[in-house]
């Protein structure tokens, strides 16, 4: 396709959005009158500038004018619109003020917006990652993980194999090289074994000591987690695998944290963290091996899965029994078409229980948990959804700092599957929460202080990092010392754009790829 024919990208996907784990919403008039008003004010820039606009687009600039239109959309309910009237999670009313914008210089200024959105020597550690291994049994063992990871090969693969698009490679590119991320947490899909896992982990420790090998002074960018699956067949037989991975894994820097995905199990039915039969055994097992962070995947409805299992209740639950572990809660408990609002105590819990981070939130009023304690959460694909609406990131993330704790607050982008996570990096960066917001509803100010935190410093302390060691160890790596020049490639198109994503991540692009029966993701 010559480059004048090719179609022009925001610098991220506007309107609903997936992770390839939930079907969005579909696209109203409201979504494409954002986008237009993007493209608009991009175009006026490139043209003051003088260059192209698909060009301008994949700078800072672009980046600029995407978020200073959704500012104007958060003051204006909508480009031309009254603000809305919108019930939040409990009925209760939300505010028609904006509570969060982002604070940008004049698209036009590209030095400006480069200053303002560009690294600024953060610890940035990035909780929730994936890829996968595109040789191994499972592309023929576990075709619904086939067709999911699928989904998430990017637009512009030409490979003759799209899965070796999502794999150790492109990881290392998307996370290390095309974002400002410091160090990731490499994570791992649902599976009973290596023959339908497509990320076992003896293949993560590979991913890790591949890293380790691009690192200085005994630091590595990467720490490793063991997605667990205990209700599949014997559980003795899973307790004991886990002994094994723990054992075998201190030559490689070991497991840094198990996951649970909960709401996963045979015939569709999960199990509870609580349950005796399963849940505590497993909690007790890794505390008793020595691993004492546990991440669950929670609140954010995965494809074909009921939701019982989903909800953080049970993870608040045995953070009290388990005083001297931590424990993640990703995704914050948070689920689409629940409208984030203020958090009361005292209103009524939603038909179905499904009432967002709220859920989580009253599970730690229900269990007594004070802030910043041994219960955590990430943002993963909930600040990649809430970014294009500024209220309701303003709430969500204001309300997890003030109930959870600002310092129990973690950054996952869950990339690849996006795409490289820096424009949810820039999108942060620039974010603040009203004045009007801090004084109504008690939340604190985004300073760089508690941006930071976020950022990295927050999981830092989770993993037991020295944020400046580690730093200084990875300055010059060989990842590090070929960041300019793949920058350099990148913007002059000789690599592919760091924001486009891994799969179909609208509604209409998701419903086509589940109604297909094989081959790779193609945006249309």
């Amino acid at each position: 396709m010559a480059r004048d024919e090719e179609p022009v990208r925001l610098p991220l996907v506007l309107g609903p959005v997936s992770n390839g784990e939930f079907l969005p919403r579909a696209a109203g008039p409201a979504d494409i009158r954002l986008a237009e008003a993007v493209l608009s004010r991009a175009d006026v820039a490139a043209r003051r500038l003088g260059v192209d606009r698909r060009w301008f687009l994949q700078t800072t600039g672009g980046m600029a004018a995407l978020l200073a239109t959704l500012n104007v959309a958060a003051c204006t309910g909508g480009l031309g619109r009254r603000p809305p009237v919108r019930r939040v999670a409990g009925g209760r009313l939300a505010s028609p003020s904006p509570g969060g914008s982002y604070r940008v210089p004049p698209p036009e200024d590209l030095g400006a917006c480069q200053h303002a959105l560009s690294g600024r020597g953060e610890f940035i550690v990035d909780v929730h990652t994936h890829h996968v291994m595109p040789r191994l049994p499972w592309r023929h063992t576990a075709p619904d993980t086939l067709r999911l990871v699928l989904d998430m090969v990017p637009a512009d693969c030409v490979s003759s194999d799209p899965l070796s698009c999502v794999d150790r490679a492109s990881y290392l590119h998307d996370v290390f090289l095309a974002s400002d991320t410091t160090v990731a947490l490499l994570s791992d899909l649902p599976s009973t074994g290596s023959r339908d896992d497509p990320l076992p982990f003896a293949d993560a420790e590979g991913t890790g000591q591949l890293v380790a090998g691009l690192a200085r002074g005994g630091a590595s960018r990467l720490l490793l987690q063991n997605v667990l699956a205990p209700n599949f067949g014997r559980l003795g037989a899973r307790l004991d695998g886990m002994a094994r991975t723990v054992e075998s894994s201190g030559r490689t820097g070991g497991v840094s944290a198990f996951k649970v995905y909960t709401a996963w199990g045979p015939g569709g039915r999960g199990y509870f963290l609580d349950d005796p039969r399963i849940g505590l055994r497993v909690v007790q097992h890794a505390h008793d091996l020595g691993v004492r962070v546990i991440c669950g995947h929670k609140g954010l409805p995965l494809l074909n899965f009921a939701s019982t299992w989903n909800q953080p209740r049970d993870m608040v639950a045995v953070s009290r029994q388990f005083p001297d572990m931590q424990f993640v809660v990703y995704h914050a408990g948070w689920t689409p078409g629940v409208v984030e609002g203020p958090y009361s105590r005292r209103a009524p819990v939603p038909p179905g229980g499904l009432a967002g981070i709220d859920s989580l939130l009253r599970a730690l009023d229900d269990y007594h948990v004070p802030p910043n304690s041994n219960v955590w959460a990430d943002l993963a694909t909930v600040w990649r959804v809430l970014l294009a609406d500024p209220n309701q990131a303003a709430h969500a993330v204001g309300k997890l700092l003030k109930r959870l704790g600002a310092r129990r607050v973690l950054w996952g982008t869950d990339s690849v599957w996006y795409g490289p996570p820096q424009t949810q990096i820039m999108a942060f960066r620039a974010f603040e929460i009203s004045d009007e917001f801090q004084d109504r509803y008690g939340y604190p100010a985004l300073t760089p202080f508690v941006k930071a935190g976020v950022l990295g410093l927050n999981a830092a302390e989770l993993f037991g990092l020295d944020p400046h060691a580690t730093r200084c160890a990875l300055a010059t790596d060989v990842l590090s010392r070929n960041l300019p020049v793949q920058r350099a490639l990148a913007a002059a198109g000789d690599l592919p754009a760091p924001f486009v994503a891994r799969g179909p991540v609208t509604r209409g692009q998701m419903l086509r790829w589940l109604a297909s029966e094989r081959g790779p993701w193609i945006p249309t």
